[in-house]
C-alpha cells in the first residue's frame, strides 16, 4: 500500500513595513510559489486575542474578491525592537511561521497593551491604526514587566518588556524605550502605567494598577533603612531590574508621603499621585517607648505579619493630643508586658 504524503502549504503571509498583507501562494500542480499578492487592509483583534485582517472591497485574495476577513491565530510575542510578532499555528493551509507588525508600544491600562501600527515610514505614530491585546500585567522573576495575553483555551502568551522601569515625580510607573525608525534614527517612546504603591511583605514592592483587580507588579525588593522617621516622609527601596543582554540594573526608588496615626491605631503612608490623588498605604503596628516623648511602631501587614519596618513618632507630628496619649499607653503596656524599654 502506497504512503501518502502530506500536502504541501500552499499559504505563506507577512506584512510590509505599512502593515499591508503580504500572501503569496504555492501552485497545487507544480509546487511553485507565485508572485506576492499585496492585499490592503486594516487589522483588529477578536475578544480571544486572534489577528484578524480585514480585507478592503477594492483589494482581494487568491482571486477573491473583497470585502472579507483572515483570521490569523498563533502566539503572540514581543520583539528585541518593541514590535509584535506572531507565530501562526500550523494549519491545513500553511506551515507554522511567523509574521511581524510593524510599530510601536504606546500605551498600557490595566488589562490592555495598545500598539500603534505603520501604515507608511514617515507616518506620526500617534495618528497611527491602533492594536489591542487584552490580557493582564504582573512582574516576572526579574522584575521586569510582563503582559500576559489571554487566549481563546485559557493559556497565556508572554510579552516582556525588555528594558528597565523608572518612577516618575508623582510616583507614576514609567517604561521608556528607544526604537529604531526607518529614516529617523531612534525614536524615544514613554509609556505610563497609572496605579498605586502597595508593601505587603518585608522584600516586596507591589504597584497596583487602577481600574483591575489582577494586574499588578509585585517587585523584589530590598529597604535601604528599616528604621524610619516620620517627619522625613519617605520610604527608600533598593530593586534590580533584569535588562537585555542578561545584566541587571539597580534602581532606587524612594516614595515621598505623610506618615499618619489613625484612631484605630493603625499607621497609614499618604502617597501623593498626579491630579491630586492620595492614596494610603494601610498598615497595623505594635508601639515601643524611646526616649525624649518618642515612639516607635514596628509595622505589620493586614495578616499581622512583620514588614521589617520601624516608624518612629514624635509628639510634634501628631495633631490629636489624645490619639498620641493613646498610642503611649499602648506602648507603656506592651513594655510592661515585656519587661524591658526598647530604646532606639
Amino acid at each position: 500500500m502506497a504512503t501518502r504524503t502530506r500536502a504541501r502549504s500552499t499559504v505563506r503571509y507577512a506584512f510590509d513595513e505599512g502593515n499591508r498583507l503580504m500572501v503569496r501562494t504555492r501552485d497545487g500542480a507544480r509546487g511553485a510559489l507565485r508572485s506576492v499578492e499585496i492585499v490592503d487592509g486594516t487589522v483588529t483583534t477578536d475578544r480571544h486575542n486572534r489577528l484578524l485582517y480585514h480585507v478592503d472591497s477594492s483589494s482581494g485574495v487568491d482571486g477573491k474578491p473583497g470585502p472579507q476577513t483572515l483570521n490569523l491565530d498563533g502566539t503572540w510575542a514581543l520583539t528585541p525592537f518593541h514590535e509584535l510578532a506572531l507565530t501562526l499555528h500550523e494549519s491545513d493551509q500553511h506551515e507554522r511561521h511567523t509574521v511581524y507588525l510593524k510599530g510601536a508600544l504606546v500605551q498600557a491600562d490595566a488589562n490592555a497593551l495598545v500598539f500603534a501600527l505603520r501604515q507608511s515610514t514617515d507616518q506620526d505614530l500617534r495618528t497611527a491604526q491602533q492594536l489591542t491585546l487584552s490580557g493582564r500585567w504582573q512582574a516576572d522573576g526579574r522584575n521586569r514587566l510582563t503582559f500576559l495575553v489571554g487566549k481563546a483555551d485559557g493559556s497565556e502568551d508572554r510579552l516582556t518588556l525588555q528594558s528597565g522601569w523608572e518612577v516618575g515625580t508623582r510616583h507614576e510607573l514609567l517604561y521608556r524605550y528607544r526604537q529604531r525608525s526607518t529614516g529617523r534614527g531612534r525614536e524615544e517612546h514613554t509609556v505610563g502605567f497609572e496605579g498605586h504603591w502597595d508593601i505587603t511583605r518585608a522584600d516586596r514592592l507591589v504597584y497596583r494598577l487602577s481600574g483591575s483587580d489582577d494586574s499588578a507588579f509585585e517587585f523584589r525588593a530590598t529597604l535601604q533603612s528599616p528604621s524610619l522617621l516620620a517627619r522625613d516622609g519617605r520610604i527608600i527601596y533598593q530593586v534590580g531590574i533584569g535588562v537585555a543582554g542578561g545584566g541587571t540594573d539597580t534602581r532606587r526608588i524612594s516614595l515621598f508621603g505623610t506618615w499618619k496615626l489613625n484612631r484605630d491605631l493603625s499607621i497609614s503612608f499618604e502617597i501623593p499621585y498626579a491630579g491630586g490623588r492620595v492614596t494610603a498605604v494601610r498598615f497595623e503596628g505594635e508601639a515601643s517607648l524611646g526616649p525624649k516623648n518618642r515612639i516607635a511602631v514596628a509595622l505589620r501587614n493586614s495578616e499581622r505579619r512583620p514588614l521589617g519596618i520601624s516608624v518612629t513618632f514624635t509628639r510634634e507630628l501628631v495633631k490629636d493630643a489624645n490619639l498620641f496619649l493613646r498610642l503611649r499607653k499602648d506602648a507603656e503596656e506592651r513594655s510592661l508586658i515585656g519587661g524591658v524599654q526598647v530604646r532606639f
